[in-house]
Parts: structure tokens; C-alpha cells; sequence
């Protein structure tokens, strides 16, 4: 793997866990009701994931392989969802990624940051 594509690898792994970092401060202390009574935190939200699925789309080859507990055509086609067809992207789905899909996915990145590292 060139040094290039380790810093860029690098940098998409970064914003995935800035984004994820943020949306655990949007959610914090909040129940679903309250995050859904919200719509700048739903749109914050919403847009912080859509920034996963498009980072998600530029890590280093082989992410699938090392980590296969992550649901990588999920969290790519989310982005695109989002970003296409935005009117129908229900808050409820956004709250249960917030609250059940990211610890995983931060798990990874950490792992993946480590990887690259050593490469």
C-alpha cells in the first residue's frame, strides 16, 4: 500500500470517528422521543451518518476482509439514501443507528487506524 493511500485511508478512517465522536455529543443524555422531537439534532444526525457512508466508500482495500462483523453495503448505501432520496429516511432508523450501529464500527476504525499504522 503506497504512503498515499495509507494518508488518505487514514484521513476517511479519521472523519469516521469525528463523526461518530459527534453524534454520540448529539445524542447524549437524550431518549428517543426527545431526539425525535428535535429536528436540527435528526438532521445533524442524519447528515453526520451520511458523512460515514462516504468515507466508508474510500478506506483501504481489504476493509471487508479484516473486519466482516460490519455491515459495509449497509453503511455505503445509507450515504446514498440519504443524499438521494432524503424525504424518505425515517428518524426513528436514524436514532437506532445512532444508539446501535456505531460502537462496532468505532471498534473498527480504531482497529483499522492501528493497521494502517503498522502497514
Amino acid at each position: 500500500m503506497s504512503s498515499d493511500w495509507r494518508e488518505r485511508a487514514s484521513q476517511r478512517v479519521d472523519d469516521i470517528l469525528g463523526a461518530i465522536s459527534e453524534i454520540e455529543g448529539f445524542i447524549a443524555d437524550l431518549g428517543e422521543q426527545a431526539f425525535l422531537g428535535d429536528r436540527m439534532r435528526v438532521l445533524a444526525v442524519t447528515h453526520l451518518i451520511m458523512i460515514i457512508g462516504e468515507a466508508a466508500k474510500h478506506l483501504a482495500p481489504g476493509i471487508e476482509e479484516r473486519y466482516p462483523e460490519i455491515p459495509w453495503r449497509d453503511v455505503r448505501s445509507m450515504r446514498d439514501r440519504i443524499a438521494h432520496e432524503y424525504g424518505t429516511i425515517n428518524p426513528r432508523l436514524v436514532w437506532r443507528i445512532a444508539c446501535n450501529d456505531l460502537a462496532p464500527l468505532r471498534l473498527a476504525m480504531v482497529q483499522e487506524r492501528d493497521f494502517l499504522t503498522s502497514c
